[in-house]
């Protein structure tokens, strides 16, 4: 459930000398055996995996690895990438040395799709294993690997923040609090934003007439947060906070300065929530604020096996009686380059994730992936660390698989940079936050940067010669 983001021009021009390396890769033939004789037999191929340089997730890697292997594939060398792994792929194609298979987030392929470097696999992966991606992964997972009608990846995550409230259980028990707020009294969401302050009221400790212990905090995760209000708002419009066809921004809105009332400048005037030093679930553990919105970390059995006590309920709803809507930055997947020096071999290993096996394999990551993008685990839990039916990491897994992931859809293409997008949404949220500015001015101060990373976006495309 975490995300380190870079900015357009990492993304786009790391390399000046590989920005036509995948338009040459588009055409290029598989690369025949060095000696020219037989191929080599399946079980004896060598390829090259990269992924993050986390250990759950090269423990994963290399478990998947190890099914391939066990299958007769071949055998997978892990090579583990520091953050940002796509500009690593761009410098690795200029000079020969890419990997074959990479585990790279959906939402951060943008350069590497207007390289052309992807493999396509929508026909030769999904179609060749008889598998309908609409109806076999879940939430935005598919849409963060979807490019001009192309599937380019295989997502083993769906989102995982943003549409979660991180509830203390313990200080809500203790405050008699239990039958009235969710998850404890059996709801999934707060039945509207004034019922969670109205908690976060109570759950805020003052001592001589200072706050040691904060309400709220929505800090960190600021831009899909904010982005499902606001796409929960327009919807009743027909209309998103990106217009794709238009390229239009739609946040220097009246729906965009409601949104950014309820997320922000309203629980700052109550007294409730301020600018802190650190993200909403680092002070929640530290003890310095009680509910924490965004990011479920403080709810995973990790943090109950430290003493924690977070359970975690849906994100309120904007409209009281109807569910909101989420906006998702989809999650973690593998793709393939046209470069590989082992295509056939990368495109078996993708297949093999298309099957209930291979998903398994990657989603026991983190004790037992909550957030699964693949739709038949939903559901399931003995592979978690702690499968108990009626403990926290199977509560949280309920809430987030059967409640949050079927109203969250991706965040969106065709926009810039995420990144940068981002980085704008966390500066206007934080300088309400602070009481520098009101919700009036800080859509302004979003609407402005946005418009000016798109046009930067584009000038940066057309340097590539191709159209945005």
């Amino acid at each position: 459930m975490s995300r380190k983001l870079y900015s357009r021009r990492e993304v786009l021009r790391t390399t000046a000398g590989a920005a036509g390396v995948g338009l040459l890769a588009s055409s290029a033939a598989p690369m025949a055996p060095a000696d020219g004789g037989a191929a080599i037999p399946s079980e004896q191929r060598q390829g090259v995996l990269w992924g993050l340089q986390y250990d759950p997730h090269v423990e994963a890697y290399q478990r998947l690895a190890d099914l391939f292997e066990s299958q007769g594939g071949g055998t997978y060398e892990v090579q583990p990438q520091a953050w940002p792994i796509p500009p690593k792929v761009i410098a690795a194609l200029a000079a020969g040395t890419q990997p074959d298979v990479a585990c790279i987030m959906g939402e951060q392929l943008t350069s590497l799709h207007l390289h052309q470097a992807l493999v396509p696999c929508t026909e030769q992966v999904y179609n060749h294993m008889g598998v309908d991606p609409d109806e076999s992964f879940v939430g935005d997972a598919i849409g963060a690997y979807t490019w001009q009608g192309e599937i380019w990846g295989v997502p083993t995550e769906a989102n995982g923040v943003g549409n979660m409230v991180n509830v203390p259980s313990e200080d809500v028990i203790a405050l008699g609090l239990e039958d009235q707020y969710p998850p404890l009294n059996g709801e999934v969401f707060f039945e509207s934003y004034p019922s969670m302050w109205e908690l976060a009221q109570a759950l805020q400790v003052e001592e001589d007439g200072k706050v040691v212990k904060w309400g709220l905090s929505s800090q960190g995760w600021d831009d899909m947060s904010y982005l499902g209000i606001l796409r929960t708002l327009l919807d009743k419009k027909g209309m998103d906070w990106w217009d794709l066809e238009n390229k239009q921004f739609n946040i220097n809105t009246e729906e965009g300065i409601k949104a950014m009332q309820l997320y922000v400048e309203t629980p700052v005037e109550m007294g409730i929530e301020t600018q802190l030093d650190q993200s909403h679930f680092d002070a929640a553990l530290a003890g310095k604020v009680a509910l924490a919105r965004g990011n479920g970390t403080p709810s995973l059995p990790m943090s109950w096996e430290l003493g924690y006590t977070y359970v975690m309920c849906g994100a309120p709803m904007v409209f009281e009686g109807e569910l909101p809507l989420f906006a998702g930055e989809g999650g973690w997947g593998f793709i393939s380059l046209k470069q590989s020096h082992n295509p056939d071999m990368a495109i078996e290993f993708l297949r093999m994730l298309v099957t209930h096996e291979g998903q398994l394999e990657y989603a026991k990551i983190y004790g037992g992936a909550v957030h699964t993008s693949w739709k038949d685990l939903v559901g399931v839990y003995d592979h978690f660390t702690h499968p108990d039916p009626d403990g926290p990491q199977v509560g949280m897994a309920k809430i987030l698989q059967e409640h949050l992931q079927p109203l969250t859809t991706f965040e969106g293409v065709g926009f810039g940079s995420i990144a940068e997008i981002g980085s704008a949404i966390t500066e206007g949220a934080s300088e309400v936050r602070q009481g520098n500015i009101g919700s009036e001015e800080a859509v302004e101060l979003i609407q402005t940067r946005c418009e000016a990373q798109y046009q930067e976006y584009v000038s940066d495309v057309r340097e590539l010669g191709l159209e945005p």
